[in-house]
């Protein structure tokens, strides 16, 4: 697919240079505006269909760049950034008919997409206009390719590639509100009602990788690393998941075991050496390298890098979709600055994520730390 990108990508620059001359630098102007404008409106459709149709929109980070300004509640993040360009959003379903209602959305987003993009060719009469029109159309073309990767979901896939699900897949689709509600029982820190909702989906659905999840993160919120890691090792041999999801149960496992080797419980040679080639296997696989800035922050703070610990964690802070996410990651930049001295900037990040997840007890122990100090 990243071929056909180029390819396409190539076509529409030549297209543009030859139907604007003599004024190709305002035809090519106008194809970075249209792929910008048509970016962005798919992810607005994916979030307004999601509010129609009755899912959960999780996160919403508008624009590139450092961190401006931005939201965050249990459930939702919402970040703003310097430069106002292109959107990511995150949907999930809360709704018996997730199905249904997620395809209903990916239709709703590609309709959006389709209006814009027929609108341009009525602004062919100048250079900008053309080249609007070309890029538009061409962006558009291609959300229509069913692509479900790691790190990214056509609206193609949306309305041409989810009804065809069948089998534990559509299992873990249809079995996500009872979920999502475990999950957020787990980020609002209400342990024993995430656990009793695990307990009611593994009786009848003991095979989704969702479930297995549930259970991983609650485990670890439990500081019981090694039951975790022992769960999402035993995912590895399961023959039934495809190559996205065996890069989100390496990326999870490597995760996993940098916690149990931070708390003490695993020793830091092998856990280390295990999370650095669990993370290359995932990236191999498509996952998303800038995904795993959090672990890769702790692997460094544990090698004594505070300085790299304190970057990658910034990133990953940034870029964080929920609350607890967020927290964990300023309580790697607070440790990293308790490791080099500074307990008063490492009390600021932990009051803040305090107030993020104060349950959080890599957040209690380093707010502990701190007063004991």
């Amino acid at each position: 697919m990243t071929v056909v990108r180029w390819v396409v990508t190539a076509l529409v620059v030549a297209g543009t240079i030859a139907w604007t001359f003599p004024d190709p630098l305002a035809g090519l102007a106008g194809a970075l505006a249209g792929l910008l404008l048509e970016l962005t409106l798919a992810q607005a459709g994916l979030a307004l269909g999601a509010v129609l149709f009755g899912l959960r929109v999780t996160h919403v980070i508008i624009g590139v760049g450092g961190e401006l300004k931005s939201w965050t509640r249990t459930h939702q993040r919402i970040v703003l950034r310097t430069l106002p360009v292109l959107a990511t959003i995150g949907i999930t379903g809360l709704k018996p008919g997730v199905r249904r209602r997620t395809v209903l959305t990916g239709a709703f987003a590609i309709l959006l997409c389709a209006v814009v993009a027929a609108a341009t060719w009525l602004a062919t009469g100048a250079a900008f206009g053309k080249g609007l029109a070309l890029a538009t159309t061409a962006c558009f073309l291609l959300q229509l390719v069913p692509v479900e990767k790691p790190g990214h979901t056509s609206l193609g896939w949306f309305v041409f590639g989810l009804p065809k699900l069948t089998g534990r897949r559509l299992g873990e689709l249809e079995a996500r509100p009872q979920v999502v509600a475990g999950m957020d029982a787990y980020h609002r820190g209400d342990l024993d009602e995430a656990e009793r909702i695990h307990e009611e989906l593994v009786r009848d659905h003991p095979d989704l990788l969702t479930v297995v999840g549930l259970k991983v993160v609650t485990a670890c919120a439990r500081e019981q690393y090694l039951e975790a890691l022992q769960t999402v090792v035993g995912l590895s041999g399961r023959r039934d998941l495809g190559t996205r999801e065996m890069a989100f149960v390496m990326a999870t496992t490597a995760a996993v075991a940098v916690a149990a080797v931070e708390a003490g419980q695993f020793p830091a040679e092998v856990g280390l050496e295990t999370a650095k080639s669990m993370l290359a296997n995932a990236y191999e696989a498509g996952y998303p390298k800038h995904r795993s800035n959090g672990v890769l922050a702790v692997i460094a703070l544990i090698e004594g890098d505070t300085a790299k610990a304190r970057q990658l964690a910034g990133y990953a802070a940034e870029s964080s979709e929920n609350a607890l996410d967020r927290a964990d990651e300023l309580i790697t930049i607070a440790r990293a600055w308790m490791a080099d001295g500074n307990n008063a900037k490492a009390r600021e990040l932990t009051a803040e994520a305090t107030g993020l997840a104060g349950w959080s007890p890599r957040v209690a122990a380093t707010r502990a730390r701190l007063e004991i100090s």
